[in-house]
């Protein structure tokens, strides 16, 4: 997959590809489904497959301020993307220029004279341009008149019940500790990666050393306990274990972070750049009296996380 970071400047052997348009965060099944159509066009037009996004989210670019909501990483997407049959991706710097242009100016200066594009897909609640003056109607009109194919495609979900597949339930989901059903949504595990940084080490003093990355841009989620799988750099195999999400009330920290302890695993992960993937939620945060009860809480934590992955307890 070849990933470009700007809409100028492309040659003419990367234009002309059949595009999924929007905000992808998560790649989840309705966002597959948009993937999924563009991909079948693409197929029956002989054209490549290709995914245009907003680099960064637009809701950072508006909001500086909101807390964390992201649920996918660059590298991650990167991982994903070629498993869903795109050949190209084309991240959209989101700047003061494209925020001025109006849905006229988007369709002629990013998808006609930048990509090039011969189709694009949309879900059919998309808005784009100037205070999201552009609407499915008038991405048809604009893209007629230059010979350039639309489809809208409507949101998918469960049942009524559920409700629809989107960003924000799963963000929801997420915040909520209900990590099964944000993977449901997602058609996988909720992944988070980062770099294993150094932090206390208490976890040695008891047995159970941990892997600290940082959330960054991660949307949090409910603080608590979670099995987890983790998977190290070079390799595709899944590591069980047992993560901590929350701020560590019990020895006074403050900054939420993700704390990961592998099971029957002693190497040193330091800068090392790790993905982990959660399972199912254990329990909420709690704070303990002592170091002795939060001791024992961790050690049944991990004896009921070895129990889900089927693992036998350790001696």
């Amino acid at each position: 997959m070849k990933t470009f970071r700007h809409y100028t400047g492309i040659s003419t052997a990367d234009q002309g590809a059949v595009i999924a348009l929007g905000n992808f965060d998560g790649l989840h099944r309705g966002h597959q489904a948009v993937i999924s159509k563009a991909v079948e066009i693409a197929k029956d037009t002989n054209k490549p497959a290709g995914l245009a996004m907003f680099s960064p989210h637009p809701t950072r670019y508006f909001k500086p301020e909101a807390a964390p909501f992201l649920l996918m990483s660059a590298k991650v997407r990167g991982d994903v993307l070629p498993d869903l049959g795109i050949s190209y991706c084309y991240e959209i710097p989101f700047d003061d220029a494209l925020r001025g242009m109006d849905d006229t100016e988007f369709v002629e200066n990013v998808l006609y004279q930048g990509l090039s594009v011969s189709h694009v897909i949309v879900g059919e609640d998309f808005g784009f341009g100037k205070n999201r003056c552009g609407d499915i109607h008038s991405l048809r009109r604009l893209c007629d008149a230059r010979d350039i194919g639309v489809t809208a495609v409507s949101p998918v979900g469960l049942h009524k019940l559920y409700g629809k597949y989107g960003s924000t339930e799963i963000r929801d989901a997420i915040r909520n500790g209900n990590v099964f059903h944000a993977a449901h949504m997602l058609a996988r595990p909720w992944i988070v990666d980062g770099v294993v940084s150094k932090g206390a080490q208490r976890g040695r003093t008891i047995g159970f050393p941990t892997a600290n990355v940082s959330f960054g841009e991660f949307v949090r989620p409910k603080p608590g306990v979670y099995c987890v799988e983790v998977r190290l750099p070079g390799t595709n195999k899944w590591l069980p274990g047992v993560a901590n999400t929350g701020t560590r009330p019990t020895v006074g920290g403050e900054d939420a972070r993700l704390e990961v302890h592998i099971f029957d695993f002693d190497r040193d992960l330091y800068g090392q750049s790790i993905d982990v993937r959660f399972r199912s939620f254990i329990r909420e945060e709690q704070k303990f009296d002592s170091f002795e009860l939060l001791k024992a809480q961790i050690e049944n934590d991990a004896k009921g996380a070895r129990a889900i992955f089927g693992l036998s307890d350790r001696a």
